[in-house]
């Protein structure tokens, strides 16, 4: 399979140019495959909707999509989300999770995520803070720091910020803004290794029990990718979602299923390259009495 053949260029690269080049050879590479492979953000309602509801973003992994949407969460909450075998490969699961506490002052928030495999590693620490300015105007602040460890060669880690926006033109139409490492930090002396991507999306809700959702995202270095996205709640419990996007041309799907204070996702992601992948996620919401 494609997937294997990728996997052991990583392999054989890092045996051949080991003693040669070092650690900044070894991220570079593996950059460069991540082109292929890039680590998906969470969560599986998000994937589902190929990432278009950034201006409806209002769960626990608003944290790390738009820090702005924890504004919007009224209980506190945690989740949890999975990708066991990305495209085939166990060697790419990713995991995160995350918590958030609503406050009189805001919304705070942290959380974990952990990708890759012996030889290289990626992990996550993060907060955030998201704040209500005004009655339909929300900003949010996310911090994160990202530590990539290469058997052999030790790791690195680097401090990232991020910063969000949504409002709420009228009761159908939202508007969001969100942009990752606004500050441009990087790992190594190559720029972008870390990248800087923005976002600027809408959601309609014309139609009673469905959101139709739009962004566009434009990481620096690269052309806009353009994202669309349907959730349909067809029942109080059960949510149907679709999503497509192009650069690259992909399409997603899933569903919600809402069971008192815990909802359960699942999402399916297509690679024009790769395939197929799949994604769940969980997320625990604690009433206030």
């Amino acid at each position: 399979m494609i997937q294997n053949r990728y996997l052991e260029k990583i392999k054989q690269s890092f045996k051949l140019y080991a003693m040669k080049w070092g650690f900044r050879l070894f991220y570079l590479l593996l950059a460069i495959v991540g082109e292929s492979f890039a680590q998906e953000l969470p969560g599986a309602g998000q994937i589902a909707l190929a990432h278009s509801n950034i201006s409806s973003s209002n769960d626990v992994f608003s944290l790390f999509n738009n820090p702005a949407g924890l504004s919007l969460l009224k209980s506190r909450e945690i989740g949890f989300y999975y990708s066991p075998t990305p495209f085939g490969v166990k060697e790419l699961a990713n995991t995160f999770a995350a918590y958030c506490e609503p406050t009189q002052y805001g919304s705070l928030s942290a959380g974990y995520s952990n990708y890759g495999f012996e030889l290289y590693k990626e992990n996550t620490f993060a907060i955030g803070y998201g704040k209500k300015i005004a009655n339909n105007f929300f900003i949010g602040l996310s911090s994160a720091y990202h530590n990539i460890s290469i058997k052999n060669y030790g790791s690195k880690g680097v401090l990232v910020f991020s910063l969000g926006a949504i409002t709420k033109l009228t009761d159908q139409i939202g508007l969001g803004f969100a942009v990752s490492n606004v500050t441009r930090s990087t790992i190594t002396n190559e720029s972008n290794d870390i990248p800087t991507v923005f976002w600027l999306g809408s959601d309609l809700k014309f139609v009673k029990d469905i959101v139709f959702c739009a962004a566009v995202k434009k990481e620096i270095g690269f052309n806009p990718s353009i994202r669309l996205g349907t959730e349909y709640s067809l029942l109080d419990f059960l949510k149907l979602r679709i999503g497509t996007s192009n650069e690259p041309n992909t399409y997603s799907g899933g569903i919600g299923i809402i069971y008192q204070f815990v909802q359960v996702d699942y999402a399916f992601s297509s690679h024009p390259d790769l395939g197929f992948t799949h994604q769940f996620g969980l997320i625990i919401r604690f009433t206030n009495n």
